[in-house]
């Protein structure tokens, strides 16, 4: 009994959990979707055109309630990225070999530090800890500069990777040093961990967002204690001592309907076969309407009590 009500009760909070697991989820891509967004429409407002030149990167300027994010927008010609690359913008080394797709003619690549905003749009898995803040790139057509909710571009590096050389990651061990990590982000909140090269540097061929972590121990939760199985041995015989209750009462229930079934059965009255001969006369004695004493009216009424005016209590 006590294991079929243990299953019921881990189905039901399975079932919910995932209800609300599910919803958290749709809920976080659409905030991180919006930021993005929002940090492009503002990115772009940084190219002045006809005045924005093709390779120099201009700094935008976010919303007040965004303080401590930075952003950047850079536009380049397709053929140019393939070709020729670019070599450092901020901290993303972009190199030659790069294609997009689909196919337009200019790119603007969009930069993305989301400093202390890092934690709050991108919760780390237990177990890690920013060292560095989120950098972000993503990829947009350079047509009609004043759209919002651009699509994003993909990028595909074909030869050489882009390197991400984050600053002042300066590991206080060489014991925390192997503990650094390289994380990456992308659209449909998935993370992969790698290895940092040279103590600072992450590699990727896609875009998103990238930081380093490290890896810090957890305590491990404490062992069961004497006391706990005493406690779980006394709510397994509570539930034992419940269940079996119920089962005596619904016991008691079937000998009490049963026992009343053979009393009726055995106390019937038999009736005579001429039984309209005992009914009639006894209908023939009864005095006429007329003969029986009436009653007044007020007799007959019934005594109504008038509701008392503090018979409602308001309900707060």
């Amino acid at each position: 009994m006590h294991s079929v009500i243990v299953s019921i009760y881990t189905i039901f909070w399975f079932l919910i959990c995932a209800a609300i697991g599910s919803e958290s989820m749709n809920s976080e891509f659409s905030t991180k979707s919006s930021l993005d967004s929002l940090l492009q429409e503002y990115a772009f407002k940084a190219l002045l055109w006809p005045k924005t030149k093709t390779g120099t990167a201009y700094e935008g300027t976010v919303p007040s309630n965004l303080f401590g994010i930075k952003i950047s927008a850079l536009m380049l010609r397709r053929d140019s990225l393939k070709w020729r690359g670019y070599g450092y913008y901020h901290e993303f080394l972009i190199p030659t070999g790069i294609t997009v797709e689909p196919y337009v003619t200019r790119i603007v690549l969009v930069y993305q530090n989301l400093g202390n905003w890092s934690s709050f749009y991108y919760p780390l898995p237990i177990g890690y800890m920013y060292r560095t803040p989120i950098l972000g790139i993503l990829t947009y057509d350079a047509m009609d500069m004043c759209a919002k909710n651009k699509s994003q571009l993909q990028i595909h590096p074909l030869e050489n990777p882009i390197d991400i050389k984050f600053n002042d990651v300066t590991p206080e061990s060489e014991s925390e040093e192997s503990l650094l990590k390289c994380v990456y982000f992308d659209s449909n909140n998935y993370i992969e961990f790698s290895n940092v090269a040279n103590g600072n540097i992450c590699s990727t061929r896609k875009q998103g967002h990238f930081a380093i972590v490290a890896e810090v121990n957890v305590a491990p939760s404490p062992a069961p204690s004497a006391d706990d199985g005493n406690d779980h041995r006394i709510i397994n015989s509570e539930v034992w001592t419940i269940s079996l209750g119920f089962l005596g009462f619904a016991f008691l229930g079937v000998l009490f309907v049963f026992a009343q079934n053979c009393i009726l059965v055995e106390t019937r009255p038999v009736f005579l076969e001429d039984s309209a001969a005992i009914i009639v006369p006894l209908l023939t004695e009864v005095p006429m309407a007329e003969e029986a004493p009436s009653r007044s009216s007020s007799e007959n009424n019934y005594a109504i009590r008038p509701l008392p005016e503090n018979d409602y209590m308001a309900q707060n």
